[in-house]
């Protein structure tokens, strides 16, 4: 991904300061193995920045969905049952999957028609409001890319 690695940088970084005949360091406090060590760092946040970037804008349109608060004094619940699988489409008002809260057990509807791509959370887990439970795309065909999906 990078175009050179940190050693080519380094020289290149140095050769480009000879040719316009100034120090590669800012100051005479500063040596050059430690305007080395600083540039290295900086190269390698880049590198780490673009390497999550690539990760990040590679999926597909999607939406993250967390556990919605089912009651007012709901805090947290369990997935008692998924009514949609993996990968199956769904309309506004299915059932996607049913929910035991502290008081009751209650269906958690789809407001818009999607595709779930994934199950964040397995059936029969405790999930704190909020928190992840599915991943859902708009088209069937992108759905297969979140199969190593982790929120």
């Amino acid at each position: 991904i990078l175009q050179w690695s940190l050693a080519e940088a380094q020289q290149n970084f140095w050769a480009w300061n000879l040719v316009k005949n100034k120090k590669p360091w800012s100051t005479s406090r500063q040596s050059p193995a430690l305007y080395r060590t600083m540039l290295g760092t900086r190269v390698l946040r880049h590198a780490a920045r673009r390497l999550t970037a690539a990760r990040w804008f590679s999926l597909p349109s999607h939406d993250v969905v967390g556990l919605p608060a089912l009651s007012p004094t709901m805090e947290q619940g369990t997935i008692a049952k998924w009514n949609v699988e993996e990968g199956a489409p769904f309309g506004a008002g299915d059932v996607i999957c049913e929910i035991e809260t502290d008081k009751a057990t209650v269906d958690f509807e789809a407001q818009d028609d999607g595709v779930l791509a994934k199950y964040l959370q397995p059936a029969g887990a405790e999930v704190a409001v909020g928190a992840p439970i599915m991943v859902v795309v708009e088209e069937a065909a992108d759905a297969g890319a979140f199969s190593d999906f982790e929120a």
